[in-house]
């Protein structure tokens, strides 16, 4: 049995519901979509997956869907956050507990895993994209305070990483295509990313995808070919107790289609010493 662990986290796009203002349409493209990503699960064979915008994962408005079911995992924790939005941790190995975080008008989910190697509570939360920063850092703050020993949080972040090169003008120009405050919303992104990536960087957490995995994680081509505004927002951290086997925000053709967020994948060992 190998000792590393594969953690993949993915915002879904409004998961894969059976609803939308053009129900039928809808179900069109959501048996499209969740084609490719059963087909990329099996591929890629991730023991532990996060997901954000898992919507319906647990019963809202006489509506479940299933995702351990769907994506092939005998263990599942979810939570709903707001109406039928939620997060769930889907995992190969038993779960030995969960619980949601009430943040703001979101919430955070954590779960302890009981791997072959030790246990590891794995962590998750989308915050608002106009959610302040210094409320981000605290909502984060929240979610992992009191949690002891291997520690993996991850999730859409909505932050930009300060460590990511970034051309800031190309940005901007895409962000005044589909913002109504382009100058305003690039600077929460940032400033989000420096008071975030502070917080857990205190609380002793590190970014697990290295330099060369770095890529953007939104947008696929499913919601839009203009990459001007193509950010890494999408993120995996890890305590001292982890170690790093290798890590990347994942391009593939089937990401493409399966989400307007490209997926984040990182092989994991409980670190030796």
């Amino acid at each position: 049995m190998p000792t590393f662990f594969r953690l993949l986290t993915y915002n879904i796009l409004e998961g894969f519901r059976p609803l939308g203002a053009d129900e039928a349409e809808r179900r069109t493209i959501d048996r499209a979509r969740l084609a490719a990503a059963q087909q990329l699960f099996a591929e890629l064979a991730p023991d532990i997956v996060v997901l954000n915008e898992a919507l319906y994962c647990d019963a809202y408005d006489g509506v479940t869907i299933d995702y351990g079911a769907l994506l092939g995992y005998a263990h599942t924790a979810s939570a709903l956050y707001d109406r039928e939005w939620g997060n769930a941790i889907l995992s190969r190995f038993p779960i030995l507990g969960a619980e949601e975080t009430r943040i703001y008008n979101r919430g955070g989910l954590r779960a302890r895993i009981a791997l072959p190697a030790g246990v590891v509570t794995v962590a998750s939360y989308h915050p608002h994209p106009g959610r302040e920063p210094r409320h981000k850092a605290a909502d984060f703050a929240a979610l992992i305070d009191g949690v002891a020993g291997a520690l993996v949080l991850c999730g859409d972040f909505n932050s930009i990483s300060p460590e990511d090169s970034l051309d800031e003008a190309r940005l901007l120009q895409g962000f005044r295509r589909f913002s109504s405050e382009p100058e305003a919303a690039l600077a929460r992104f940032l400033a989000s990313g420096r008071a975030v990536f502070s917080l857990l960087a205190a609380r002793g957490l590190r970014d697990a995808i290295p330099p060369e995995g770095r890529r953007y994680s939104m947008p696929t081509d499913l919601r839009s070919p203009d990459k001007d505004a193509a950010m890494r927002l999408d993120h995996i951290f890890v305590s001292r107790e982890i170690a790093v086997r290798h890590g990347e925000v994942l391009h593939h053709a089937l990401s493409q289609l399966a989400s307007d967020h490209h997926p984040v994948i990182a092989e994991l060992e409980f670190a030796s010493g």
